[in-house]
């Protein structure tokens, strides 16, 4: 090889050589600003977190005194609106205590009893309820409108435990604690049961809205519950029956709107769309134009 060529060769290697050492250096420089970088998102992510954190802990502040305020003041505002009066919780379908637990709250706060807990099994067992009524009621069987009709007769009869809930108990309730005889107020839950066959869905509707128009008919006071936390909601077929409803009953605006719904204030209260007011309005009492 000569000179030309050495040089040549000389150079090419001085090439790679250089390129290799700017590879080098540039994966330094690369991990200096990687580096940088993480140590700056890190920093950043921390400062986030713990503005969050600060946030959090006011809310909960907040939040607890509120829960304090709700303790203190709500027995004061509900004291002696229910003296006297019984109560029963009535369950469509399912059970939900942690429902059952408010209910009771209120109206204890507001010196009432929770006489009974009846849960109503749905789907409706319609032969199991036709075989169960009175030989008066025998042309019942003939009736294609029997599971409607029966229904309404049980949703009227609710407060105080009449004749056709006497019959038809056995069948009828998947529970029943305490007594609903004297029970002179209502309140209303609906758990609709999972997984039902098209027929019984059918049925369940029949059944649920019969027992809906006999309880907004009956003269007991009556109200429709659920907790924030019902998603969806369960309160639209007992809008439609014209029964008032409280969809907050976990919070202490829910225990004051259900007392007040069962002591005659209309109206359908609390935090969801279908609710028209957060709490009624105080200084129209029931009967007011």
């Amino acid at each position: 090889m000569g000179y030309s060529g050495r040089y040549h060769a000389a150079s090419l290697a001085a090439v790679f050589i250089a390129l290799a050492v700017g590879i080098l250096i540039g994966i330094g420089l690369a991990d200096d600003v990687v580096s940088s970088a993480s140590e700056e998102l890190e920093s950043s992510l921390r400062s986030d977190l713990s503005d969050a954190q600060d946030r959090a802990d006011s809310l909960q502040s907040d939040l607890d005194r509120s829960d304090r305020f709700g303790s203190q003041i709500v027995p004061e505002v509900l004291a002696g609106r229910l003296q006297g009066r019984r109560v029963a919780v009535v369950e469509l379908g399912g059970t939900d205590e942690a429902l059952v637990s408010a209910a009771r709250d209120a109206v204890e706060a507001a010196d009432g009893e929770l006489r009974a807990v009846a849960q109503i099994a749905l789907p409706p067992d319609e032969d199991a309820l036709l075989d169960s009524l009175p030989p008066r009621f025998a042309g019942l069987k003939r009736d294609p409108e029997a599971l409607s009709r029966i229904g309404e007769a049980v949703g009227r009869e609710l407060s105080g435990g009449g004749p056709a809930i006497r019959s038809l108990e056995s069948g009828l309730f998947a529970r029943l604690s305490g007594n609903l005889r004297g029970v002179d107020a209502i309140v209303v839950a609906r758990v609709p049961p999972d997984d039902l066959s098209p027929g019984q869905r059918e049925e369940t509707t029949t059944f649920e809205t019969g027992i809906l128009d006999g309880i907004a008919a009956s003269p007991a006071a009556d109200v429709g519950a659920e907790l924030t936390s019902t998603d969806p909601s369960t309160l639209a077929p007992m809008i439609d029956a014209g029964i008032p409803t409280v969809d907050h009953l976990d919070l202490p605006a829910g225990e004051v709107a259900l007392v007040y719904a069962l002591d005659g204030y209309e109206g359908n209260f609390g935090v969801k769309d279908q609710a028209s007011a957060y709490l009624p309005d105080f200084e129209r009492g029931p009967g007011s134009p």
